[in-house]
């Protein structure tokens, strides 16, 4: 048997791979498995756009419950004209003799106007100073809580016409809220307003209590008078000829 040699082997071996052609990795489509990730992929997005809507939807939501509102007029409805009960005098010093007028200004002046065309005495015994006696007390606060009524009907006249043209633009303003919070705080302030509307009408009711006030103090130093009138002092009496 005879033997190649190296070199022969060497010569066949290279004739060998270039009549053997090469083989590559060819890839493989599988129909099934890109239908499937297909789907999944399309899935996904859909799932995606409907998070975006949802958190669109919160954020919308979480900005019409949330933050400040302007109320507009609303806020001033219950202020008329710049009167208010708090402004009108004490009081105590309506019946305590010297009148203090608060804040009422112009209306005060109006009051005092209307009470000096009147013309009153200065006291009912005709007595000044330090010598007035309870009747002329009661009677100067007779005449001061007829002054301060007067300024008050004069305010609260003026007030009310101007409160009720701020309430009617109030009314105007309702259901144009753009959402849930705007509404709300119109429906506050409104509250807010007809608290301080009650409060002028609180105001008001004591003020004809003090006007009740005053004239039953009135009628108390007339009663005081008549007491002292009518008591029997024998040391002052004395007899007087026919």
């Amino acid at each position: 048997m005879r033997h190649l040699s190296i070199p022969t082997l060497t010569v066949l071996s290279g004739l060998l791979a270039l009549t053997v052609p090469a083989v590559a990795q060819v890839p493989v489509i599988d129909s099934a498995t890109l239908s499937q990730a297909t789907q999944t992929a399309s899935n996904t997005a859909a799932i995606m756009d409907t998070n975006q809507k949802i958190m669109q939807t919160v954020q919308e939501t979480l900005k019409a419950v949330t933050g400040n509102r302007q109320t507009g007029s609303i806020a001033s409805a219950a202020l008329g004209s710049g009167f208010n009960m708090s402004g009108a005098p004490s009081l105590s010093s309506i019946l305590g003799g010297q009148m203090a007028w608060g804040n009422l200004g112009a209306f005060g002046q109006v009051a005092a106007g209307i009470i000096n065309g009147l013309k009153l005495v200065q006291s009912l015994t005709g007595k000044t100073g330090n010598s007035l006696s309870g009747t002329d007390k009661a009677y100067q606060g007779a005449v001061n809580t007829a002054t301060a009524l007067q300024g008050m009907v004069a305010g609260t006249q003026s007030a009310a016409s101007s409160r009720t043209s701020a309430f009617q633009a109030a009314g105007g303003q309702i259901g144009t809220a753009q959402d849930i919070k705007g509404s709300i705080d119109q429906n506050s302030q409104l509250q807010v307003q007809t608290g301080l509307t009650v409060n002028e009408l609180i105001g008001v009711m004591n003020a004809a209590n003090a006007a009740l006030n005053a004239q039953q103090m009135q009628e108390l130093a007339g009663q005081a008078h008549a007491a002292k009138v009518l008591t029997y002092d024998r040391t002052k009496a004395r007899l007087v000829a026919p």
